[in-house]
Order: C-alpha cells, then sequence, then structure tokens
C-alpha cells in the first residue's frame, strides 16, 4: 500500500479493533458501525462526483445515518425519507449501547443545521466517534474538515466542535504531521474559535492523568493521552498499537469510544502495518470493503 492507502486501512482497521477489544468482543460496536456509515455517505457523494454531478454531502450523510438507524431497528419512523440500500446495508449492526441523543436526533422529521441542532445540551461521544472519516479525504483544506464536521455533529449533538476538532486532527494526522504537532495546530484552532475549554482540557491532559472520561471532551482528551503514552512505550513499533489502546481502556469510563478513538488515530498514523488486519472480527468484511472502495475513489 502507499502511504495514503496505509494510513486509511490503519484508521479503520485500528479503530474498529481497538473498539472491539474494549467492549471484549468478537465485533466492532455502535462507534465503528456510526463512523463506516459516515464514510459511505462521503463515498456516495465521491460517486455522485465522478458521475459528472454534484450531492449534498451534509444530506448524503445524514441518509447514510438514516439507513444504520433502519439496518439496526428494522425501519425508519414515518415522514422521513427512505434511501435506496447501498452496499453496507447487508452487513448487520446490532451490537453495542446506542445513545438517546443519536436516535431521538435521527428521529427527528428535519434534519439537524448549524442554526437549529438536535440534541442541543447533548455532551456524548457518538457525534464525536463517527467524525473521524471528515478528517481522512485527501486534497481538502482545513476548513471545509472543521465546516462539514460541524453540519454532521448537529445532526444528533449540539456540541460541535469536540467532533470538529478530531476530525481536523485525523486531517493534520493524515497530511504527514508528527502527532504532537497535529495535537498543537488542534489547540490553536480552538483557541482562535472559541474552543478555549477544550483546548485546556486537551493541554491538561498531556500534563496530567486523566480517569474515568464520560463526556465527548473527556473522551477525546484521554484519547490524545492515550495515543501520547503509547508512542512513548520503548516497544517495537508493532506494539506500539497494542500499548495505546491498552493505556486507553486502562482510564475507565467510555472505555470504548476512547479506544475507538486511540485505535483510529494511532493507525492514521503508523499505518496498517501497525494494526495488522482484524480479521477475526465477525463482520471484518464490511471493513476491508470499505477500505477498497475508499482508497479506489479518492486516490
Amino acid at each position: 500500500m502507499d502511504n495514503f492507502s496505509s494510513r486509511m486501512a490503519g484508521a479503520i482497521y485500528g479503530g474498529a479493533a481497538a473498539e472491539a477489544a474494549a467492549v471484549d468482543n468478537t465485533d466492532f460496536s455502535t462507534g465503528t458501525q456510526l463512523s463506516l456509515y459516515v464514510a459511505d455517505g462521503l463515498l456516495e457523494v465521491l460517486e455522485w462526483a465522478t458521475d459528472g454531478q454534484a450531492a449534498d454531502p451534509p444530506a448524503s450523510i445524514w441518509l447514510a445515518l438514516l439507513r444504520w438507524y433502519k439496518n439496526r431497528y428494522g425501519a425508519v419512523p414515518e415522514d422521513l425519507p427512505v434511501a435506496q440500500d447501498r452496499w453496507i446495508d447487508a452487513y448487520p449492526v446490532d451490537s453495542g449501547e446506542v445513545e438517546a441523543e443519536t436516535k431521538t436526533g435521527l428521529e427527528q422529521p428535519e434534519m439537524g443545521l448549524p442554526r437549529k441542532p438536535h440534541g442541543e445540551a447533548a455532551t456524548g461521544v457518538q457525534a464525536l466517534v463517527r467524525a473521524a472519516p471528515l478528517g481522512m479525504l485527501p486534497q481538502v483544506e482545513a476548513d471545509w474538515v472543521t465546516n462539514m464536521s460541524h453540519q454532521v455533529a448537529v445532526l444528533t449533538h449540539g456540541d460541535w466542535q469536540t467532533p470538529a476538532a478530531y476530525s481536523l486532527l485525523m486531517h493534520h494526522i493524515f497530511a504527514g504531521e508528527t502527532f504532537l504537532t497535529a495535537v498543537s495546530k488542534v489547540i490553536s484552532w480552538l483557541t482562535d474559535h472559541d474552543g478555549t475549554q477544550l483546548a485546556e482540557r486537551i493541554r491538561t491532559s498531556l500534563a496530567e492523568e486523566i480517569s474515568a472520561p464520560t463526556t465527548a471532551q473527556d473522551v477525546l482528551a484521554a484519547a490524545i493521552r492515550s495515543v501520547t503514552d503509547g508512542l512513548e512505550q520503548p516497544v517495537a513499533p508493532e506494539q506500539l498499537f497494542s500499548a495505546a489502546i491498552t493505556a486507553a481502556v486502562h482510564r475507565g469510563g467510555n472505555t470504548a469510544g476512547t479506544a475507538l478513538l486511540a485505535g483510529q488515530l494511532i493507525g492514521g498514523l503508523l499505518g496498517n502495518t501497525a494494526t495488522g488486519t482484524p480479521s477475526h472480527l465477525d463482520n471484518y468484511l464490511v471493513l476491508e470493503e470499505l477500505v477498497d472502495r475508499w482508497v479506489r475513489l479518492t486516490t
């Protein structure tokens, strides 16, 4: 694989394997499911573009998440659009907890918008854990990443800055920045965009221990600290992935969310040579197919 393809596969494989390990399962959980559907929404936009037609990315991702809802619950509520099934819908999504804000946000008759977000008071993590693909497209600007992440977050959660910061972190990692440089750039962006609280939370987590994260801000900070801890271990490169995930799980709290983010981050940093191929997962084939489709359409 070339460098971009390896980073892409590492992020997808690493996140899914880490989340499954955190919940002691042979299948990945809701966070990975949501992330895969966001990625497929972007893939549909790229497919339309290949055919010379424009599509609205936030609307396409909303429809993709409604397809996830249909796959998970059997049908979407009345008065909501029913999108035509795609390849990803052939794979079951029946494991893991679903936040109330995720479910109720997708049950609203209109899609959430920045001026009218769903789940305005929500502090959960399921807008955060689906944000990585928005930072994994090549040849897009950082402003596009944060703007799109804002529009996708408010489909279910009012807190958009935390998912946007994570998408931006992935964007810098895929651009080849070192981890600490990428984190520093995200902190600077937050400081310039009224995100001082989250910026300080991330900065503090690099110097002080963080335990039992539950909110989106704490999960992001804990994942960043876990990757930092993992990278500092005096082990072979192929062991760095396990070191970061172990650090994430040992922090407690929302272990699935923290591990998922840590797995995506270190997978994006080191590529799939570090994460390996998680063929032990029950739904491994959907990961492999997504990676193949993504690389084919973006390179």
